[in-house]
């Protein structure tokens, strides 16, 4: 947000605050002034009928009493003196009666306000659906930016006496586009769409787009949830490419998939992180994965992932074992779809609940102890209960901690409180010790909804994604031809690159559905029996003079011209501004070297080109 815009939300924001103090406390303040108020009035009615028998009636007393909350004053029309109790409650329950007035005032005002504040914010984030993904990203997010809850139940979730400083609710389905409008979708930054279902989510997606038209300068950015994470590479390949949505970005995610990369992150396996220019083990450490959950399946996968990318196509197999009770037909699955599981030695255990399998503390087996042992049972009270369980047996089996145990929990990391590592020689002024040891420091937490969320924005846009993926082969590529990094204003890493050449990576990555298309090509999840995709060279001939001509449209589109280029970037000319028949063979040449790295771009999101019509 701009400096400008922040100074004008912040009489908002706090006249946000003063509404909702308002709303915690008046209630309360009128209840006690009505009640002391009642109380007084009673004691000086009867005093005041007691004195004239005529008119004494227990009726009289208490209806004249409820008559000092309307500021009725026939009581004292006569004038005279009265008791105190009655002078003090003839001026305390008109007071208390303002209060409630207030109260019931500010109710509506404040629920006014907050739908006015909605539906005019600019910049914010968008959190459409309640539930586990939507509390964290809600939790999380309105610690420093403006987030709007759009959902039915958005005020059951978050009720005014818990709602954080920085959320705005909106009532309404949002799948609805009048709902969306309501929070100011049309300037709104992310929108996250995170019903339960995928379809819902795509719906949000529709409504979203439509309604942010015409942002080119800053396009929205839509993040669908997605509830089997096997559909996300579908759902990529179809996306990926299309030209029509300037101003719209759109990518999936599931929590696992996210989940079992902050897990790795967080817990890595020791050849994760080799030393500079080393080798990987010849005998990689074996891992254990106890629940093929959403979060083991993306687990599994990625573990792959990040051997092949370690060990290549030649290297060692990686010993995995996992337990579940259908753990051999879901990994026939998992097979066809990931290429990288091919260079994992997966052994599949069907134990009745996803327990330890016997079999890895058997102790003729053929590897020793697990490195780690990844418990990722649905159940969080199950999940406990095996991987203490398995904590035990491998200790008995192997030794205290030669493996880590890492238990998955959803939100609850209180757990990792409850089991605290105790430390000697005790600090002189103990603090409050963990309520539970956790066998010599061998159980972990890990927290999915609260160590996978919220997105890394830049992680989750597929365009972003590719667009640094190019630009670092990029300068791998031109480094070795000889260029130094600095010796243009291109050859820079990524997080140092002027924002124009970032634009022009990034519209070239918006083009390669566009690309594929244009040779009867498609994009596909990657699958088990695929073989590396190569394109003819006739292809990178015709490809590299197409991406030619796309750059120099938009190189033209924003006032470049031919001329030769100044280092400093103070003008906008640019010597390969000419047509490809007269472009330089160098620069022809890192025209096809785009083509051709577009195949193992595209597999880092896991998707593939496969041809629509072989050539006969």
């Amino acid at each position: 947000m701009h400096r400008l815009e922040r100074w004008a939300a912040r009489p908002l924001g706090v006249a946000g605050r003063l509404a909702r103090w308002l709303r915690r406390h008046l209630l309360g303040t009128f209840a006690v002034l009505g009640v002391i108020a009642f109380s007084f009035g009673l004691v000086g009615m009867y005093r005041l009928f007691r004195s004239e028998p005529a008119m004494f009636s227990w009726p009289n007393v208490v209806f004249f009493t409820a008559t000092l909350f309307l500021a009725d004053g026939t009581v004292f029309q006569d004038g005279g003196r009265f008791p105190l109790t009655l002078e003090i409650a003839r001026f305390l329950a008109p007071v208390a009666t303002a209060v409630g007035v207030a109260d019931g005032v500010s109710t509506i005002f404040a629920q006014r306000f907050e739908r006015f504040r909605a539906r005019h914010a600019r910049h914010h984030v968008i959190v459409c659906g309640t539930g586990p993904t939507a509390s964290a990203l809600v939790d999380k997010l309105s610690r420093s930016k403006r987030v709007v809850l759009v959902a039915e139940d958005a005020e059951r979730e978050y009720p005014d006496a818990e709602l954080p400083p920085g959320l705005l609710r909106v009532v309404g389905d949002p799948v609805e586009p009048l709902v969306l409008t309501k929070a100011g979708v049309a300037r709104a930054d992310v929108v996250y769409g995170c019903l339960p279902d995928t379809s819902s989510n795509l719906a949000i997606a529709l409504a979203a787009r439509r309604l942010a038209a015409n942002r080119a300068e800053q396009p929205l950015r839509c993040l669908a949830q997605v509830g089997d994470l096997s559909l996300i590479p579908h759902l990529r390949a179809r996306r990926i490419g299309l030209n029509d949505d300037s101003g719209f970005r759109l990518d999936f995610f599931a929590v696992e998939v996210l989940g079992a990369h902050a897990l790795l992150n967080r817990h890595p396996p020791s050849w994760a992180a080799p030393e500079p220019g080393g080798a990987p083990p010849a005998a990689p450490a074996p891992l254990v994965v106890l629940g093929l959950s959403g979060l083991g399946r993306a687990l599994v996968m990625e573990l792959a992932r990040r051997w092949r990318a370690l060990a290549g196509a030649s290297g060692p197999l990686l010993p995995i074992a996992v337990a579940d009770p259908a753990a051999e037909e879901i990994l026939a699955a998992l097979r066809a779809r990931e290429p990288a599981l091919a260079r994992v030695a997966l052994t599949g255990h069907d134990t009745p609940h996803g327990e330890l399998p016997p079999a890895v503390t058997d102790p003729d087996g053929p590897h020793g102890p697990p490195e780690f042992v990844y418990v990722c049972q649905r159940d969080e009270e199950r999940a406990l209960l095996y991987g203490l369980d398995a904590a035990q047996a491998l200790n008995d089996r192997f030794g205290v901690a030669r493996t880590t145990v890492i238990v998955r929990t959803g939100r609850q990391r209180s757990l990792q409180d409850v089991f605290g590592r105790l430390t000697f020689p005790r600090p002189p002024t103990p603090l409050p010790g963990p309520l539970l040891e956790d066998l010599q420091g061998g159980v972990r937490f890990f927290a999915v909804n609260d160590e996978a969320l919220p997105l890394d924005l830049g992680d989750t846009d597929l365009i972003e994604r590719f667009a640094r993926a190019s630009h670092e082969r990029y300068l791998e590529t031109e480094r070795r031809r000889g260029s130094a990094m600095g010796s243009r204003r291109a050859m820079v890493p990524w997080a140092e690159l002027p924002d124009d050449l970032r634009d022009s990576n990034r519209a070239q990555a918006a083009q390669f559905g566009e690309v594929l298309r244009a040779q009867a090509l498609m994009l596909m999840p990657a699958g088990e029996v695929d073989t590396d995709f190569t394109f003819t060279a006739g292809e990178v001939d015709e490809l590299a003079q197409q991406e030619h001509d796309r750059w120099r449209r938009e190189r033209e589109a924003k006032g470049y011209t031919l001329g030769p280029t100044r280092q400093d970037g103070t003008d906008r000319r640019h010597p390969a501004m000419v047509d490809w028949s007269a472009l330089p063979e160098t620069d022809r040449e890192r025209d096809r070297d785009v083509i051709r790295s577009l195949p193992a771009i595209l597999a880092h999101a896991g998707l593939r080109i496969v041809r629509l019509d072989e050539p006969g």
